[in-house]
């Protein structure tokens, strides 16, 4: 009886053995029993040398802007240029009434006409005043003339002698008048003093203008100025002669490129940055002063960077940060916190940090996949990274 009673205990003890080694099995059979793999595509992470740059923004400027002003009071009455037009130097932009630059004109040649006249009388004068004198200096020397006569004589050609500088002095009084009453008549005809485009004009036929009034606003637009500011950390990075290329929403998909010309000496005090300036080329005249544009600016030197499927990327607005699920050897999905270089629709997405050459990454079931998931894969299509896709440094 004894014997039974102990056999029973012992096939007790073993049961509940194995109650308890049943009850230690692993959590993660267990989650596979309860959540089956969810299968998702995947792609691997591409890598290839991009250009290192330097993203920035800023805004289109004119080369030369002028409020161009007539250098006389008058009536408009000719505007030959009109808003959009080009212009080359020199080409007339308004005309002003001129019949007293006119008048004023015909009376200061008519005053450089008797100056001239009273030259010549004076210089003619003078020419005889000099040679009676030499003629009584040499009548005196063979006795036909007395002293008296031969002094009177070299007194008068010497006081004919100053008396020539007063009209000479008058002619080229009534010369300088004359070129000021040139001046003014070429004055009332308002001239480009550079090549551009007309961008602005404020007065029309039978306007009254005066020096300062602006008649024509000319703007020059080949080259253009790019006005971009910069991080304050990359002061290091930037100099003059470094290539831009920059994009705007105007003309998508299309780069134009240009060179620093110019790196400013002091930061802003607020932002705690600084702009350079480059210069575009714009022959065609598809860029217009304050368009807004995307730059960047290339650093001269290459490196690796990662590619991943757009579909891969997931954003956590909540966070604003991005992240991936990396898939192991084990199929089990891997979260990882990723930096894309930019915030671009481009596809694939450019990574600067978080993944690794040949890692599979998922392209499917994001919202679903939490760390440590088992999942089932395929393979998604890949799209492959540009050669040419460039490297930005900075956001």
């Amino acid at each position: 009886m004894a014997r039974s009673h102990v056999l029973k205990v012992l096939l007790a003890v073993a049961a509940c053995a194995c109650i308890t080694a049943c009850s230690r099995k692993d959590p993660a059979s267990i989650t596979e029993e309860t959540h089956p793999p969810m299968t998702v595509s995947t792609a691997p992470v591409t890598a290839t040398d991009a250009r290192v740059t330097i993203d920035a923004t800023g805004s289109f400027a004119a080369a030369e802007t002028s409020d161009v002003a007539p250098e006389v009071s008058g009536k408009v009455v000719e505007t030959p240029v009109e808003v959009g037009m080009f212009v080359k130097k020199g080409d007339v932009l308004v005309r002003l009434r001129g019949v007293d630059a006119t008048l004023k004109l015909d009376e200061a040649r008519a005053a450089v006409t008797r100056a001239e006249a009273n030259v010549k009388l004076a210089e003619s004068q003078n020419t005889l005043a000099q040679t009676t004198a030499q003629r009584y200096s040499s009548l005196l020397a063979t006795g036909d003339v007395s002293r008296t006569v031969a002094d009177q004589a070299r007194t008068q050609a010497e006081t004919q002698l100053q008396t020539v500088a007063t009209p000479r002095a008058s002619l080229a009084e009534a010369q300088a008048q004359l070129a000021l009453a040139e001046k003014a008549l070429g004055d009332v005809v308002v001239t480009a003093p550079f090549p551009g485009f007309i961008s602005a004009r404020p007065v029309s036929v039978g306007s009254y203008v005066q020096p300062s009034n602006r008649v024509v606003t000319l703007v020059e637009i080949d080259p253009l100025r790019l006005q971009l500011t910069i991080a304050g950390v990359q002061a290091a990075r930037v100099t003059r002669g470094q290539q831009v290329s920059a994009s705007v929403d105007a003309f998508p998909g299309r780069t134009f490129t240009g060179t620093i010309t110019a790196v400013s000496p002091s930061f802003d005090p607020q932002s705690r940055s600084f702009t350079v300036e480059a210069r575009v080329r714009n022959p065609d005249a598809l860029l217009k002063p304050g368009m807004f544009a995307v730059a960047t600016i290339d650093q001269g030197r290459t490196e690796r960077a990662f590619y991943v499927p757009r579909a891969a990327v997931a954003e956590d607005v909540n966070t604003d940060s991005f992240r991936v699920f990396v898939i192991d050897d084990q199929n089990r999905a891997h979260l990882r916190v990723v930096q894309p270089a930019a915030r671009t629709t481009a596809d694939p997405v450019r990574l600067v940090q978080g993944v690794a050459e040949g890692e599979q990454v998922a392209t499917s079931g994001l919202a679903d996949l939490y760390d440590g998931a088992v999942v089932s894969t395929e393979q998604a299509a890949v799209t492959p990274a540009t050669p040419a896709s460039r490297h930005a440094e900075t956001r």
